[in-house]
């Protein structure tokens, strides 16, 4: 395996009410800390209207935080991210009766800036990568159906339509405590990483949302999958955050940020929490950040001035 020296990675994300619910409970997010450890996040909030929203929103922010301040060995410190969510969330709702029971499903990877990610989990959040034409799920949902066809007591289609195919076996809040799933995952320059919450693959199969990140860049796919999404009938909030990584050495100008704007009501700050500035890049902030090579946009600017010159000259 070779090591990607120089790692840059194109970044896109979309989020939606869809077209049945009246609020957006999804949120996603974007870290990044002083060694070029890049975090990314999608929660999908559960327990009624504020409950929801308030839920995801925490879980991002505690989530971020942890990884913005108390950065250590990249696996055990998602795990203990993922915790503190819990803990904040379950306090939070313990302390309020009208967020009673609230909880969220959350999904993070953690790209490195050599050849090692890392990806954690609760819930039905998903994180998928393409990779030379191969579209994997790397993310095994926790949920009763998803449990039953791994025991292989009903197969995956019967999954799809039965009556208990939203029934989480784990989440972040509602209970005391919550055991995320972790693991290292290898990097490599063109891995495509798409994190999404599920009003997007309850809508669209694999090999749907497979094509669309094969022939887009992250900014055009987080838009069609949002679309293609709501088209299918948009019966959940639909989010959907795209990561491309790519090697420095062949991509010398690399796009990075959030596509918007996107419906639905941004995610708000709790005053208890870090200052939404530190929330690099929200799903629903609109805009597009870019970073150049410095040396390449000068080369560039010198080799057009050269090409006017010669004309001029001929």
């Amino acid at each position: 395996m070779n090591s990607i020296r120089s790692r840059q990675v194109q970044i896109a994300s979309r989020s939606d009410v869809g077209r049945v619910r009246s609020a957006n409970q999804d949120v996603c997010g974007e870290f990044e800390n002083a060694d070029g450890y890049r975090l990314l996040v999608v929660a999908d909030g559960m327990g009624g209207h504020q409950g929801g929203e308030t839920a995801s929103r925490l879980a991002l922010e505690t989530i971020g935080g942890i990884f913005e301040r108390d950065f250590g060995a990249a696996e055990t410190l998602l795990v203990r991210a993922f915790r503190a969510a819990n803990d904040e969330i379950h306090r939070v709702g313990a302390s309020d009766p009208a967020l009673h029971g609230m909880g969220t499903t959350g999904v993070a990877i953690l790209i490195g800036p050599s050849d090692e990610g890392w990806v954690a989990h609760v819930g039905d959040s998903r994180a998928y990568r393409l990779r030379d034409g191969r579209f994997d799920q790397i993310t095994e949902d926790h949920s009763w159906v998803c449990e039953e066809v791994r025991q292989g007591r009903i197969s995956a289609e019967e999954a799809s339509v039965h009556p208990m195919r939203n029934v989480l076996l784990r989440s972040i809040g509602v209970g005391s405590e919550v055991d995320p799933s972790a693991a290292a995952i290898d990097l490599r320059s063109g891995d495509c990483f798409l994190l999404c919450s599920d009003g997007l693959w309850g809508e669209l199969d694999d090999p749907a949302i497979a094509e669309v990140l094969a022939r887009e860049s992250p900014s055009s796919a987080a838009a069609e999958l949002v679309d293609l999404a709501n088209a299918h009938g948009g019966r959940d909030n639909v989010t959907v955050l795209v990561a491309t990584v790519i090697d420095a050495d062949e991509a010398p100008a690399i796009a990075m940020g959030v596509d918007g704007p996107t419906e639905g009501p941004a995610p708000s700050r709790s005053d208890s929490q870090p200052d939404a500035a530190a929330l690099h890049a929200k799903c629903d902030s609109p805009g597009q950040r870019s970073i150049w090579t410095p040396p390449v946009v000068i080369a560039a600017v010198l080799v057009t001035v050269m090409a006017l010159f010669w004309r001029l000259c001929a």
